[in-house]
């Protein structure tokens, strides 16, 4: 055989076998928990991305405890996978896990996440578009049944970022001087630990209270307004009377519009899609070693378009929202 072609054919199998190392990584996944709905679609359509590609994820679920995501960050880079990604984490707690990655070469890729030291990039949802998007909808509806306007009540949840994001713009939206006709009515801060009996609780104390005086009680997320619909259902009135919205968008909220509950639309955002366009950034700048500056706009994050969902597009049981989103590739 001749000797170019041998050299010829080690050179190649060489080339083929370093393909299938940088194909074959370990991204590590902390994941903030497992209870809620965009945690989990985000966490399973990044697993299915691995899937496709070869990665194999190490994905821990910190159970709705912030304070042990940086621990877990470490773990991860003391086994030494090739990124880390986090899911729904606190920029100021997950700051020592980034340190620490960051000193072992690791880059740090994150979902709906503020982004703090050297993290690559945050694939997240617009929540201060969110929030004013959820504020304008519920005072139109409120206008359509009400020209003279209506009270509204809030419910927040303090303790993350994305949610603080929300709840300042339904306050600016609704107490804004070009909205006169809106007044909030009141509002409560509950807890992520208890927020699924909270949000029940504190609707239909305000319901006992204020009575139909209330026009809507809109939550920062999907799993509040569930409470507050059912709360608002259990006080024998209807969507027509009080209603409810929320942001996420997940098949159960889906349900609720279509049989007509209180719970009346939610601004849907496209969870997978995080994970999509931190999928394509790996790929781009961990396996292809393009520069982080030339994937990922200078602000390092990456805004997945949403949709608002009410009885006029709400999908049909089984389907999903169609959102159309690529990613980066």
């Amino acid at each position: 055989m001749d000797k170019r072609i041998v050299v010829l054919t080690m050179l190649i199998m060489v080339f083929l076998s370093s393909l299938v190392v940088a194909e074959g990584i370990t991204v590590g996944v902390v994941v903030r928990g497992l209870t809620s709905d965009s945690n989990v679609i985000a966490a399973h359509a990044l697993e299915k991305y691995a899937t496709e590609k070869g990665w194999t994820i190490n994905l821990v679920d910190c159970q709705d405890r912030n304070e042990v995501m940086p621990t877990k960050m470490r773990d991860m880079v003391a086994v030494g996978v090739d990124a880390i990604v986090v899911i729904c984490g606190e920029a100021s707690i997950i700051e020592e896990g980034v340190e620490a990655a960051d000193k072992a070469g690791i880059p740090v890729f994150l979902e709906d996440t503020q982004n703090i030291g050297n993290t690559i990039m945050n694939s997240t949802s617009n929540g201060w578009a969110m929030g004013s998007l959820l504020a304008s909808q519920a005072m139109d509806r409120i206008r359509t049944s009400n020209q003279a306007g209506g009270k509204v009540c809030i419910i927040g949840m303090p303790d993350l970022h994305v949610l603080r994001v929300r709840e300042q713009m339904l306050q600016a939206v609704f107490t804004s001087p070009e909205n006169p006709d809106i007044e909030v009515l009141d509002y409560e801060a509950i807890n992520s630990a208890t927020w699924q009996d909270e949000s029940y609780q504190v609707a239909r104390a305000w319901i006992t209270k204020y009575g139909d005086e209330i026009d809507a009680i809109i939550g920062v997320f999907d799993g509040i307004a569930w409470g507050v619909s059912r709360a608002i259902a259990d006080a024998g009135y209807t969507k027509e009377q009080i209603f409810t919205m929320g942001i996420d968008g997940s098949e159960q909220s889906y349900d609720l519009i279509r049989r007509g509950e209180p719970f009346v639309g939610t601004v849907a955002q496209n969870f997978a899609g995080w994970s999509k366009a931190i999928g394509d950034a790996i790929t781009r700048i961990v396996i292809n070693g393009e520069k982080a500056e030339h994937v990922i706009p200078k602000g390092k994050v990456i805004y997945v378009p949403f949709r608002f969902i009410d009885e006029s597009n709400v999908p049909a049981k089984g389907q999903g929202v169609d959102f159309n989103y690529k990613g980066l590739e």
